[in-house]
């Protein structure tokens, strides 16, 4: 409702309350002690708002609270261990605050618990080795983007209910134990962004039968891909970036059917491209940069009707490229460059309207336009996404751009909304002495980066106005670097 203020303390007069609902509004301050008078409550969330210090211990005096979501604040300090006798409670969300040190052991003991998060904060520690010995409802755990340490738990196994676990960005050491994945009601795992090592079971699946997230990038796991993953029959996300993975790409990927994103770049594969991968009907993604490949890019890539990303780049992929690149207009990224590809583009790149990003350089392409491809068009598009990649530090084959959101519609969206979001914090920080004057200069040259990147060719501005134009935004820089 867009509220603004501090929460009364006469709102503890309240003693028949069961529900209590305050999220998405601007309360702040300190919620007050009164409200430990309402013992029936049932319901809590102050989802989305300001408030600020440390969770009140007196959370922990509410005998039949079911559900708790205290996510989206500012809360500091540690989650109080008066939280253990809230014996009812079977959802509790305190996602993205600043709590630290490590999660209460006390909460472990809740044997009611269904959903439980902590992801988004500061918590350290190890979790306990039999975390899961009274967590048996336990259907969802979600502890990422946290600085949480040690030896994958192995008591994880105990959770037999859990069909969410991610304990991704903390910094787990270690093997994932193969009992993880005798958890047969997963339905996502995300283990990417730690430290993780050993080898994958050749049989990871077989106990998986409703796996559909799978994301285990950027680790240390050493092991060829497992063949086995075939077994994963309701797949969609498969995630190994990033990793040590060798061998060959195991040619049952191609059997499932029902994927539709494949991370595999950044390994250190060899071979070329299964051409199972064609039965891959339903893939919108596929993700294979550096990752050691070699071989003709085989054509049968480009007749999948779904596939709007296509990262190949920094492989030894040789040959030419196939000419039937764009037969349907759906292709969004194409990123190609540092191969060893030959021959001329084909014209089927023309073809390619819903392009946002194209990268085809550092090749050994012989010329533009042999099949009438107007090269400027190419050129100047791939210029303006290139601008967007130096200011924003992101690719368009980026994990976090989607069908519904790209790096193009991203940087858009930003300068109405405020720029700064898109601009990487690396290279403007608000304590710099010319920090308008810097956010004004990229937002000039976003602005150009858009007009090169025009839907229609015909619309986008040519390479010699593009040049004028930087040119009058540098000099517009220096001149309001020289009036402070």
């Amino acid at each position: 409702m867009g509220l603004i203020g501090t929460i009364p303390p006469h709102l503890g007069n309240l003693s028949f309350l069961v529900w209590l609902n305050i999220t998405n509004n601007g309360f702040y301050g300190d919620l007050p002690k009164e409200l430990a008078n309402i013992r029936r409550l049932k319901y809590i969330n102050i989802y989305l708002n300001n408030f600020t210090g440390q969770i009140p211990q007196w959370f922990g005096a509410f005998p039949k609270l079911v559900y708790l979501d205290v996510s989206n604040n500012s809360f500091s300090g540690s989650a109080p261990q008066d939280f253990g006798n809230l014996q009812s409670l079977k959802v509790l969300y305190m996602e993205f605050n600043q709590f630290t040190g490590s999660i209460p052991g006390t909460i472990f003991n809740i044997s009611s618990l269904e959903d439980l998060s902590f992801r988004g904060n500061s918590l350290s520690g190890n979790l306990p080795a039999n975390m899961c010995n009274h967590l048996l409802n336990l259907e969802v755990l979600l502890l990422d983007y946290n600085e949480l340490e040690g030896q994958f738990p192995p008591g994880l196994r105990e959770c037999t209910k859990l069909q969410s676990l991610s304990l991704s960005i903390n910094q787990f050491t270690g093997s994932i134990p193969p009992t993880i994945f005798n958890i047969s009601l997963l339905e996502a795992l995300d283990l990417s962004d730690n430290s993780l090592s050993g080898v994958l079971p050749e049989d990871m699946c077989n106990h998986l039968p409703n796996l559909q997230f799978l994301y285990l990038s950027t680790n240390q796991i050493e092991s060829q891909i497992p063949p086995g993953l075939q077994e994963c029959s309701k797949l969609q996300v498969l995630s190994l970036s990033v990793n040590k993975f060798t061998g060959r790409i195991p040619r049952e990927i191609g059997n499932r059917t029902m994927l539709k994103k494949l991370y595999l770049g950044s390994n250190s594969l060899e071979g070329e491209i299964p051409r199972e991968f064609g039965e891959l009907v339903n893939l919108e993604l596929l993700s294979l940069g550096s990752a050691g490949l070699t071989g003709l890019i085989p054509s049968l890539l480009f007749n999948m009707s779904s596939l709007e990303e296509i990262d190949l780049h920094e492989n030894k992929f040789s040959g030419s490229l196939p000419r039937n690149i764009c037969p349907r207009p759906l292709l969004r990224v194409l990123a190609i460059w540092r191969n060893k590809l030959t021959g001329n583009i084909p014209s089927g790149v023309g073809n390619c309207t819903a392009l946002s990003g194209i990268d085809l350089q550092e090749n050994n392409f012989t010329e533009y336009g042999h099949e009438g491809l107007v090269s400027t068009n190419c050129d100047i598009y791939s210029f303006g996404i290139m601008m967007m990649e130096i200011f924003t530090r992101k690719k368009p084959t980026d994990e976090m751009f989607t069908s519904d959101l790209s790096l193009k519609r991203w940087v858009s969206e930003a300068l109405v909304n405020g720029v700064t979001q898109a601009i990487d914090s690396r290279l403007i920080r608000q304590e710099e002495e010319h920090f308008f004057a810097e956010v004004s200069c990229v937002s000039s040259i976003f602005e150009l980066a858009l007009n090169c990147t025009e839907e229609s060719p015909e619309n986008r501005i040519n390479i010699k106005d593009a040049l004028a134009l930087l040119q009058k935004i540098r000099l517009k820089f220096l001149a309001k670097l020289s009036e402070n």
